[in-house]
């Protein structure tokens, strides 16, 4: 099982190629993560899960952990398949579907393509109390320093970044709230890193 890949990303539009040891994998993303993607020379991570069919290997990534775990539990549940699951993470951050899942809001989740009513109850009938591991909407991904983490996205955002593209960056550096170091100084980095796409 490839369960992560760390590379060169040599293409983001319109299939994510991502360069390991100079083989280039196809790898199929959520959309809100492609976003914040561009051909850099810099390494990436992707949290990664390889799907086995007959005639087809399909490695999907996610530049969050919690995406995958999420899409590895939607993909659990009867008439949820690998796209299906990959066409909900682009559409929403996994703390917003647990969220959902857990409150059993089948409005909220028939909204997204793909998912009827039915499938829609389906995810809160199955995976409502299996979700505890995972994030939810009422708590932070990260714990957060006197709201530092928060400061340092809304920085970068009012400099033009998106927020997804800004969330991407942090995670990407490693960067944690506990860190000692100024929110000035992660917006500088941060900005010097986007800089190399």
């Amino acid at each position: 099982m490839i369960s992560r890949v760390r590379g060169r990303v040599v293409s983001a539009h319109p299939r994510c190629i991502v360069e390991v040891g100079g083989v280039g994998f196809e790898v199929a993303i959520p959309e809100k993560d492609r976003e914040s993607l561009a051909p850099t020379d810099a390494e990436i991570v992707f949290h990664t899960h390889l799907v086995v069919r007959e005639d087809r290997l399909s490695l999907f990534g996610f530049l969050h952990r919690d995406d995958r775990e999420l899409f590895l539990k939607l993909i659990e549940v009867s008439g949820v398949g690998p796209k299906l699951a990959l066409a909900v993470l682009s559409l929403h951050p996994a703390a917003r579907v647990v969220t959902a899942i857990k409150k059993g809001d089948a409005a909220f989740l028939s909204k997204i393509p793909g998912i009827g009513k039915k499938t829609a109850e389906r995810l809160g009938i199955e995976l409502g109390d299996k979700l505890d591991d995972l994030v939810s909407a009422e708590e932070p991904e990260a714990p957060m320093s006197g709201g530092v983490r928060e400061e340092v996205l809304l920085a970068l955002t009012s400099l033009g970044m998106t927020r997804s593209a800004a969330e991407a960056a942090l995670d990407r550096m490693d960067w944690s709230p506990e860190a000692e170091r100024s929110v000035e100084d992660v917006v500088r980095d941060a900005l010097k890193y986007a800089s190399r796409g």
